[in-house]
């Protein structure tokens, strides 16, 4: 059976992908068939797959088993670890190795372009269905339309920091869409916020299951929560980019300590090899995760199979940059780094999955977690020269890897370089942190003029590499779709 990110990789953003919704009720099943059926089929989708809240429902949490079949907790991690200083490749595969040296190519393309635009359409048509149809009551009507705008933040999101300027795509009008230019990255980051402003106000303040009504003690579904914590990532992207904006770092500010004075939150302390963060039970440090299924990944997460090493790596393991920025009797280390031995060579791996098989779902995705939160903070109160608040915040991430308060320069820029590297050891192999860290910060040059060249590749000064190509083939189907220079 054909993949959807196959059948879509020569039709972007066509009217084919009207038929993604319908992979609610199909299984997610291929979406070829429907490729030549004419637009009216819309009509069709909007009258029964919104008929009713059950149905509307299952339209959605498509999306989240879509992300989860795709591997994009993976796919981002490993991705973003390879052009970053985070992991070392041991694969003969193009595909690995051209990102591995930062000698990317537009014929192959890279980076989360065609799978993103997948689910903001399917988002889109969720928004679109919803209010075409009075077949959903109005509480789960609410809930799935906040849902929608925030998956649609959440995937423009990645693709700004990936791309910079991006297709801005806010509907299922493939006449539209097949001619969307690229959007500034400023423009894309405010309508990001403003579709998580949007979600934040739609949202339950809890979470909830598959009657989206109900509430439930898993986090695999947005909530108020979920999206305030992502769009205190948003505020610190745009303060960032926005020329240091005193404002945005104060919004960051707010929006992070919403989620961190809220109950349902806590770190989990201490690290041990049981309480590990990324485990479900007791998971109180969760704001959003996506649900492992079985039988399909055996109850292992994509993350687990992929990094946990049982043998001579044939993939990545750590590189030994990110090994060598660890404090001695830093935990994160002990817990979260594992290691295998091979003809007398050490290798180590991402351990925060720890599953790489089983009968039995012992882990979900992370996706969202509230150090994140407290680092955000960190940073935003630094930027506004809150010396004291941000070591506050920075310590509390320090003390509960069991290291000692931090005890280096006070002055601004010592600050943020500190923050920096806590964010490096915090989140390791997590949906390309790292990579966006040095961007968004203006140290990518500095950290990979160096590292490149040791990866076998070269690093160029104008600066291109910073910014993922956007396949050929693409461009060719839009023509007012340009590629990132340099390519």
């Amino acid at each position: 059976m054909k993949t959807i990110k196959n059948i879509v990789s020569g039709i972007q953003k066509r009217h084919c992908l009207v038929g993604c919704i319908l992979l609610a009720c199909a299984c997610l099943q291929s979406c070829k068939k429907f490729i030549e059926i004419p637009p009216p089929t819309t009509q069709l989708i909007t009258s029964t797959v919104f008929s009713n809240d059950a149905a509307a429902t299952s339209a959605m949490l498509a999306i989240y088993k879509l992300m989860v079949s795709n591997g994009e907790s993976l796919n981002m991690s490993k991705n973003n670890g390879l052009v970053a200083d985070e992991l070392t490749n041991y694969s003969s595969s193009p595909f690995s190795l051209g990102p591995y040296r930062n000698a990317l190519n537009a014929t192959d393309g890279f980076g989360p372009w065609q799978n993103a635009y997948i689910y903001i359409y399917q988002a889109n048509a969720v928004i679109e269905g919803l209010q075409k149809n009075a077949g959903v009551s109005l509480s789960v009507k609410q809930q799935l339309t906040g849902e929608a705008k925030f998956i649609r933040a959440f995937w423009h999101f990645y693709l700004t920091n990936c791309y910079g300027a991006a297709s801005l795509q806010l509907t299922t009008d493939y006449i539209v869409n097949e001619g969307l230019a690229r959007t500034p990255r400023m423009q894309v980051l405010q309508q990001i916020i403003t579709d998580l402003t949007d979600a934040q106000q739609l949202l339950s303040d809890q979470y909830v299951d598959a009657t989206s009504i109900t509430s439930t003690p898993d986090r695999v579904r947005p909530n108020k929560m979920v999206a305030t914590a992502l769009l205190a990532r948003a505020y610190l992207y745009f303060g960032d980019y926005d020329s240091k904006n005193v404002n945005d770092y104060k919004n960051a500010e707010v929006a992070s300590t919403s989620v961190i004075s809220n109950s349902q939150y806590s770190l989990i302390s201490p690290l041990t090899n049981s309480n590990y963060v990324f485990n479900i039970s007791n998971n109180a440090e969760a704001i959003w995760q996506l649900a492992t299924p079985l039988p399909a990944n055996n109850g292992a997460t994509r993350d687990g199979q992929t990094y946990v090493l049982i043998s001579k790596p044939t993939n990545v393991s750590l590189s030994q940059q990110l090994i060598g920025s660890f404090e001695a009797g830093d935990n994160r280390k002990n817990i979260w780094v594992g290691s295998f031995t091979a003809s007398g060579v050490t290798y180590s791996f991402a351990n925060k999955y720890k599953t790489r098989t089983g009968s039995t779902i012992a882990e979900y995705v992370m996706v969202l977690r509230l150090a994140e939160q407290y680092l955000i903070r960190a940073e935003a109160r630094a930027q506004q020269g809150n010396t004291s608040g941000a070591i506050a915040d920075l310590n509390i991430i320090r003390n509960r890897a069991g290291l000692a308060n931090y005890a280096g320069p006070t002055d601004q820029a010592s600050l943020l370089t500190a923050i920096l590297h806590e964010r490096q050891v915090e989140f390791f192999c997590e949906w390309g942190h790292r990579w966006f860290d040095l961007n968004r910060t203006g140290n990518t040059n500095s950290v990979m003029s160096i590292v490149t060249p040791q990866k076998g590749g070269i690093w160029s000064s104008d600066g291109h590499q910073l910014l993922f190509p956007i396949r050929s083939i693409q461009i060719s189907l839009d023509p007012n779709l340009s590629q990132n220079p340099g390519y």
